[in-house]
């Protein structure tokens, strides 16, 4: 049977909650009196849409720092928020002396307090150097761990010394601020039910039920009932958690399409992670997700989906629908298709990097690919 695998940002979805989000979590981490507290000067408690899109340009220079990390093969939302974060937070530490930074540095576990704590430490005056990611990135090669790796570098020069953990993949430091991200964009009474604990706040509504479809609803109907109508298999891969994906896709009626074996996200990811630490980071690029939404998502094959991943499809018959470097490289690495959705953060500016790097078929949006697989 021939197989369509979707990704589904920047190919159903529109990723520009994902990153209003992103950027209220570093701004709200570095500003608010929760947390480090330095300079606020809009009030996250009546956030209006001129505010959310300044605070985006600031975090994220005009978006270029998502670009980059894009184009570096990070496709994390939780991965690319945590990166801008850490090279701030680090820098906010210089401000201390070298006792109190190892002393900080020590601590196993981290939470809104201790940041609060080390706000009240520090006098920082200056500005916060919103470009300093951009530089920090024109001396990182591509791929998610060699980006993790730099990171720990940078933290180990700028602060003279050897304690790095908290700079980890899925360090202490990474779930805080993925905590924070999940609480803004699923609002804090779903975040209590998704995440099974208390949220920090309790005021926040929430992203997740206005998310901006890409294409008319009755357009991506017609083409999943068409493809499926012509014997495809249809799946999805995405970086977004269960609930991000699965509420979305109903409130669309887009989640009956789809069997729940053949729906594979960030959730799955961090359990074959948590499963096997050893084989981490298994986001995408990695194509764990593709494989195990191809094949199904079965944790007892999860071993098998990780250690064998070369050239394991025919290319003529396993389809994989993205928008990012990220997607691309996956489908390459597992022999199939690649069909790349010019709907992405880049927009049209994506083709040429999709094209250097080998990209199948180019389309300007998911509704085209049925001139190719219809």
């Amino acid at each position: 049977m021939k197989s369509v695998l979707f990704d589904v940002d920047g190919v159903f979805l529109s990723e520009e909650r994902c990153f209003d989000v992103s950027a209220l979590t570093v701004y709200e981490l570095l500003m608010d009196q929760m947390y480090l507290g330095l300079k606020p000067d809009i009030d996250l408690s009546l956030l209006k849409n001129e505010d959310i899109a300044r605070i985006r340009s600031d975090i994220f220079v005009n978006d270029e720092v998502l670009k980059k990390l894009k184009s570096l093969g990070l496709n994390s939302n939780w991965d690319m928020l945590y990166i801008v974060f850490s090279l701030h937070f680090i820098q906010i530490l210089k401000e201390l002396s070298s006792n109190e930074v190892e002393k900080i540095l020590q601590y196993q576990q981290i939470s809104g307090n201790l940041l609060q704590e080390i706000g009240q430490l520090i006098k920082f005056d200056d500005q916060i150097d919103y470009p300093l990611p951009l530089k920090f990135l024109e001396h990182v090669e591509s791929g998610k761990s060699n980006i993790f790796t730099r990171l720990q570098d940078y933290a180990r020069n700028e602060l003279n010394t050897n304690q790095v953990s908290f700079f980890e993949f899925k360090s202490p430091l990474w779930q805080l601020t993925q905590s924070i991200y999940q609480e803004w964009y699923l609002g804090s009474a779903l975040f209590k039910d998704v995440e099974g604990y208390e949220p920090y706040k309790d005021n926040k509504s929430g992203f997740i039920h206005h998310e901006i479809l890409l294409r008319p609803i009755k357009e991506i109907q017609h083409l999943l009932n068409d493809l499926q109508d012509s014997g495809y298999q249809i799946a999805i891969a995405t970086g977004r958690p269960r609930t991000e994906t699965l509420v979305p896709f109903e409130s669309l009626n887009l989640l009956s399409y789809f069997d729940e074996m053949n729906i594979v996200t960030a959730s799955g990811v961090l359990k074959s992670e948590t499963m096997f630490p050893e084989y981490k980071p298994l986001g995408k690029p990695n194509p764990f997700s593709y494989i195990a939404t191809l094949n199904g998502n079965k944790e007892e094959e999860y071993f098998k989906y990780i250690t064998h991943q070369n050239n394991i499809v025919k290319k003529e018959e396993v389809f994989i629908v993205g928008d990012s470097l990220a997607d691309l490289l996956s489908a390459k690495k597992i022999g199939a298709t690649f069909i790349g959705t010019l709907t992405g953060l880049k927009g049209e500016n994506a083709k040429k990097e999709l094209e250097n790097n080998g990209a199948d078929y180019i389309v300007n949006h998911v509704g085209n690919i049925r001139d190719i697989l219809l």
